[in-house]
């Protein structure tokens, strides 16, 4: 069981921050992040920015803690799921989400959300991955996406400063918590063990479903360094 007082907050630096936008400048064709359907431009930058984060973050403490990834960002060819970390032929996978509004604090956000996992497949057993992580940026989604809605940027200006002032990068340094995670095998016997309808959640406006697993009810952060040191 996952509370409060496990969570491991993971700052980032200046520089770091840089890093991560400059990533997502090289991987964002601005032209296209104009015509996206669902997402405000700048949302959808953010978003990328986010995920980059995310994944400096962790890959820097698990090395800290003696645990060196084979690979980053590997794409599956046959379906283009994005595998963030390779460790012993483990398939890894990142999820970075922002607090919801109607929880304010990630304190809350433990209480009451799942590991965000979208169910692409028909059986849990087919789920791609073989460990999930969950990160939480300290920030209100919706109160973000309004604020994101409302700047206005030139995202054709590819200056990682010039960005990172602009959408107020630096509160990245210390806004970033690793709340839980959960192997696959744990996950598909819970998920066997659940009524039909209780699998899967979804919310309103969504599109995708998603499996059920509790964040409450998954596993401590510190421990992820013990299992992969076991593999």
């Amino acid at each position: 069981m996952v509370s409060f007082e496990h969570i491991l907050h993971l700052p980032l630096t200046e520089s770091e921050i840089l890093e991560s936008i400059q990533k997502a400048i090289e991987n964002t064709n601005i032209s296209e992040l104009d015509n996206l359907r669902f997402r405000h431009p700048n949302i959808q930058f953010d978003c990328m920015i986010r995920g980059y984060l995310g994944e400096f973050a962790i890959q820097k403490w698990l090395k800290e803690n003696g645990i060196e990834v084979e690979r980053t960002n590997l794409i599956l060819e046959d379906d283009q799921v994005d595998i963030d970390f390779v460790y012993k032929g483990k398939n890894i996978e990142l999820k970075t989400s922002l607090v919801p509004d109607a929880d304010q604090t990630v304190k809350n956000a433990i209480l009451n959300r799942d590991i965000k996992l979208i169910r692409r497949e028909e059986k849990i057993e087919n789920l791609r991955g073989d460990i999930h992580l969950q990160v939480f940026f300290n920030q209100r989604r919706k109160a973000k996406d309004d604020w994101l809605k409302a700047l206005k940027v030139d995202l054709g200006l590819k200056d990682p400063k010039f960005l990172y002032d602009a959408f107020c990068a630096k509160r990245y340094k210390t806004d970033l918590f690793f709340v839980g995670w959960i192997d696959k095998i744990t996950l598909v016997k819970r998920i066997n063990l659940m009524g039909e309808r209780e699998r899967t959640w979804t919310f309103q406006k969504s599109k995708r479903e998603f499996w059920s697993c509790r964040i409450l009810e998954s596993n401590k952060p510190a421990e992820l360094i013990h299992f992969l040191k076991s593999i």
